[in-house]
């Protein structure tokens, strides 16, 4: 089950198409999970097609665009806290693979986001990852949005994500697994959302390896000194397949 969704604003400025790449990229891995706000979707970019055909004509009612943001506010969830709309049905339980570098494991990326599918090439394993610790490693995307930082991201079941603090804002959508932190447990299709100074340690469930879509405004920075100077080395050294 899906708690955690895009507020109304993010999904008014998809619809819009005035998003940045990034986060629509977000928006869009989303919507291949929930149903409810792909509806929520529709309905936006229906209105905006009927208010663009209108427009030369009559003006739109006063208070009907407020309108449908209270009632989209009020229908969904809001997320803690912004490429092409994801139409089709999708598979809600997780069991897309993801373990980079172990040729025994299956890797069903087919049923991952189509956006997400597209910039991995169909292979997950091809894509160059670069390696935290012993339990998380992340492989940048490069999603033509030069003022955010995107990246897949793959914590090994029962592994966690050094601790650290946000100097921006974070957008994680959940494609495989689930992981959990103070603040709560995210799941498949949720969309979550952190703040400059929030700080967190992503953890992720014992049964399952957790693989997630997050774009940043700004770079993390680790509370633990040591991590902070292997990030750093990381940084300087080249990714590896």
């Amino acid at each position: 089950m899906i708690n955690y969704h895009p507020d109304a604003r993010f999904l008014t400025d998809y619809a819009a198409g005035s998003l940045p790449r990034s986060q629509a990229l977000c928006v869009a891995a989303h919507l291949h999970y929930c149903a409810a706000c792909r509806a929520k979707n529709r309905e936006l970019t229906e209105l905006g097609a009927e208010l663009f055909m209108q427009q030369q004509r009559v003006r739109p009612r006063a208070g009907e665009y407020e309108r449908l943001l209270a009632r989209l506010g009020s229908d969904a969830p809001a997320a803690r806290g912004d490429v092409a709309s994801e139409g089709s049905e999708a598979s809600t339980n997780g069991e897309a693979s993801l373990t980079p570098g172990e040729k025994s494991e299956a890797h069903a990326v087919s049923i991952l986001p189509r956006a997400v599918h597209r910039l991995a090439n169909g292979n997950l394993e091809q894509l160059r990852w670069r390696k935290v610790g012993r339990n998380f490693r992340y492989s940048p995307l490069n999603v033509g949005d030069a003022s955010r930082e995107t990246s897949l991201l793959y914590i090994k079941a029962g592994g966690s994500v050094p601790r650290h603090r946000h100097d921006g804002d974070e957008i994680t959508v959940i494609l495989k697994g689930s992981f959990s932190d103070l603040e709560g447990k995210y799941g498949v299709g949720d969309f979550v959302v952190r703040t400059r100074g929030e700080m967190h340690q992503p953890v992720a469930s014992q049964d399952q390896d957790c693989l997630c879509l997050a774009t940043l405004d700004a770079p993390i920075v680790m509370t633990n000194w040591l991590m902070r100077v292997a990030q750093r080395l990381f940084d300087r050294r080249p990714a590896v397949s």
